[in-house]
C-alpha cells in the first residue's frame, strides 16, 4: 500500500473543483459521488457556463437526460445563441432530442452502431470544456468523473473542427483526414503560457500508438484511473515501464476486472500496485498521469473499441500544478 503524507481527507467535506476566473486559464473539475453538496455544484456550475455563452454553443455529448442542462441549452437558445449539439443515436432518447429541437436547439446524432462517445463543449470559440463526464444525472450525481474548462480560443479551434466534421458533414469514426474546411495552423497543438497541451481524436489520430509512445517515455512514475482498460499494448506498457523502475499504481472499475480481457490481472501479477474501485456505482475516469507533470485525460477509454470503432477525443496537458489535481483525485480514491 502507499504511504501518502497528508491524506487530503479534507476533500470529501468540500467541493472538488477551482472556480475559473479571468487570472486562471483553466478550471478542473471532480464530482464526489454521496456528496450532494458537490453534485449541486457542479451542475451548477456547468450551467453557469452554458449561460454565460454570448454567441455560440458546441456540444458533443455520449449521452444527455440532465434536466438542469437541457433547460440552460433551451434558454439559451431563447436568447439567440446558436446552439448545435452532437451526441450518440443509441442512448440519448429521441424524446430529449425532439424536446432540445422543439425548443430552438439544433441537435444532430450519429445513426451507427458504433458510440458517438465524446464529451467535449466548445463556448463562444474560446472556451472548451472535456472529460469524461456525461451530462446526466448519473454522471454528476454516482459516478466519478473529472472534467477541464480551458479558456483557449487555439485550442477551440481545433475541438471545433472535430464538432464541424461530425455536425455539418455527419463524418463519424474517420480514418483519414478529409479536408472539409480549412484545418486550424497547428492541429494537435497550443501554447497556453508555458503550458503546452496536445489533443487528439480517435480512430483517426491513432490514440492508443500516442499512449504507448508517452508511456514509455515515464522517467519517475505513471498513475492511472480506469473505467474500462482491456488494451493489451497499454497493459504491456506498464509492465515494460514497471520492470524499469518505473513506479506504476492505478485504479480500475471493478466491474470487468474478472473478464478475460480486462489488464487488471496481467498488471497485478506484475506487481504493479492497482486496486478494484469501492464506488458501488462507476469509476468513470480515463486518466493517466505521467511523472507528476503531464495529465491524459478525456473521453477515451483504454479499449479496442476507443482505438478502433468509436469518436473520442484527448487532451494531454503537461502541468504540474494541474497533475497535482488529478493526483488528489488519485489519492482520495485509492484511499
Amino acid at each position: 500500500m502507499f504511504r501518502f503524507k497528508g491524506i487530503f481527507a479534507f476533500l470529501l467535506l468540500f467541493i472538488t473543483f477551482n472556480s475559473y476566473s479571468e487570472s486562471r486559464w483553466y478550471s478542473v473539475i471532480f464530482t464526489t459521488p454521496g456528496n450532494s453538496e458537490n453534485e449541486r455544484s457542479v451542475v451548477e456550475y456547468f450551467c453557469k457556463i452554458i449561460n454565460s455563452s454570448k454567441r455560440n454553443i458546441d456540444a458533443a455529448f455520449f449521452k444527455i437526460d440532465s434536466p438542469d442542462v437541457i433547460e440552460a441549452f433551451i434558454g439559451q437558445a431563447a436568447k439567440g445563441v446558436r446552439v448545435r449539439i452532437v451526441t450518440d443515436d443509441g442512448q440519448t432518447s429521441s424524446k430529449t432530442i425532439d424536446h432540445l429541437k422543439a425548443n430552438g436547439v439544433s441537435v444532430e446524432s450519429d445513426g451507427r452502431s458504433s458510440f458517438m462517445h465524446n464529451k467535449f463543449m466548445i463556448i463562444d470559440s474560446t472556451y472548451v470544456w472535456t472529460g469524461s463526464l456525461n451530462v446526466t444525472n448519473n454522471g454528476f450525481s454516482k459516478n466519478n468523473n473529472n472534467s477541464i474548462f480551458i479558456k483557449s480560443s487555439d485550442l477551440a479551434k481545433i475541438y471545433s473542427y472535430e464538432f464541424r466534421e461530425m455536425y455539418e458533414y455527419g463524418v463519424y469514426q474517420n480514418r483519414k483526414e478529409q479536408e472539409f474546411f480549412k484545418l486550424p495552423e497547428n492541429r494537435y497543438y497550443v501554447k497556453i503560457g508555458d503550458t503546452d497541451v496536445n489533443c487528439y481524436f480517435s480512430p483517426d489520430n491513432d490514440i492508443e500508438r500516442i499512449l504507448l509512445k508517452r508511456i514509455l517515455k515515464a522517467k519517475k512514475s505513471v498513475v492511472f484511473m480506469a473505467f474500462s482498460f482491456t488494451s493489451e499494448a497499454i497493459g504491456d506498457a506498464l509492465v515494460a515501464v514497471h520492470k524499469k523502475g518505473i513506479k506504476v499504481s492505478g485504479i480500475f472499475e471493478k466491474r470487468g476486472t474478472g473478464s478475460k480481457y480486462s489488464e487488471y490481472s496481467k498488471l497485478h501479477l506484475a506487481g504493479i500496485r492497482v486496486i478494484k474501485d469501492s464506488n458501488p456505482a462507476v469509476m468513470h475516469h480515463k486518466v493517466i498521469i505521467i511523472d507528476g507533470e503531464t495529465v491524459i485525460t478525456g473521453s477515451y477509454n483504454f479499449s479496442k473499441n476507443a482505438a478502433k470503432r468509436n469518436d473520442e477525443n484527448v487532451i494531454i496537458i503537461k502541468n504540474r500544478q494541474i497533475a497535482e489535481e488529478y493526483l488528489k483525485e488519485f489519492i482520495r480514491l485509492y484511499k
